[in-house]
């Protein structure tokens, strides 16, 4: 069996050739960032220990002024890393509250707090006290957008924070606000077992 000799013109134009498939491969292999996957199923998202529990970390309190400063994060259809009331914020009574709102999730979020007796509301538009709303409570406010909640709890009490967006609660988006006469500082964690 024999076998063709390569032309002069065969023979440069191989490297070529293999040169320009190459590039091809390469070019067509496209350099992208990790895409991180969001879950969008409330029961996946809703840790039973989120990691940011420090009450360092989510709420400060102002003895003088007897003021409450809770950091509250929209995440990815939760509070805060909390969903499904597995978190509460503890405050003592007659405490100034303000709800530092911070929507970091790409889906609409909005914060209510609604009262913690009856079924979980299914959308905002009710608040259980006076100005315990952010903006746009049933659109929802964009990612990256912030707002503040300022009001004073009142001697007793339990209620939710909510997200006020058609769905969101009733699907879990929320957590509880319990207000404790015996309680001397502010606190915010996993709801403790009954």
């Amino acid at each position: 069996m024999s076998f063709p000799v390569p032309t002069r013109t065969a023979t440069r134009a191989l490297p070529c050739a293999l040169g320009m498939a190459a590039l091809v491969v390469g070019c067509s292999k496209q350099e992208r960032p990790d895409v991180t996957v969001r879950q969008t199923t409330l029961a996946a998202t809703t840790p039973a220990i989120a990691a940011d529990t420090g009450d360092s970390q989510s709420v400060s309190y102002d003895a003088a002024s007897n003021t409450v400063t809770f950091k509250l994060v929209a995440g990815p259809f939760n509070w805060n890393g909390f969903g499904n009331g597995q978190a509460t914020l503890t405050v003592a009574p007659k405490s100034n509250i303000v709800v530092n709102f911070v929507q970091d999730d790409g889906t609409p979020h909005s914060a209510e707090v609604a009262s913690g007796e009856g079924p979980v509301p299914n959308s905002g538009g009710d608040p259980a006290i006076p100005r315990a709303f952010t903006n746009k409570v049933v659109e929802g406010l964009p990612q990256g957008a912030t707002d503040v909640m300022k009001f004073t709890v009142p001697d007793s009490g339990k209620f939710r924070i909510v997200c006020g967006v058609p769905g969101h609660a009733a699907g879990g988006m929320w957590i509880w606000m319990v207000i404790d006469p015996s309680a001397k500082a502010p606190s915010f964690g996993p709801t403790p077992k009954s």
